[in-house]
């Protein structure tokens, strides 16, 4: 959530971030080579909720290069 808050996009949340609800989920577009992999907790609330491959929830998502470019969307922006 801190990359997509930071850049001042809103995000959906009703866990305050902790991977649970799915509010947050993104496809990411380009520059997922630059996030993190999904951890177990995350890649189980993905299957949950049916999200495709290239969807991540952007409260468990980091960058690891802060200067890479992600492009992101969502139903919600």
């Amino acid at each position: 959530m801190g990359r997509f808050l930071a850049a001042g996009l809103p995000v959906a949340s009703a866990c305050s971030g902790r991977g649970a609800c799915a509010r947050c989920v993104v496809t990411i577009l380009t520059g997922a080579t630059h996030l993190t992999p999904p951890g177990p907790h995350e890649s189980q609330t993905l299957a949950r909720n049916g999200a495709g491959p290239d969807q991540r929830l952007s409260c468990q998502c980091r960058a690891t290069d802060p200067a890479a470019e992600v492009l992101a969307t969502t139903g919600y922006w």
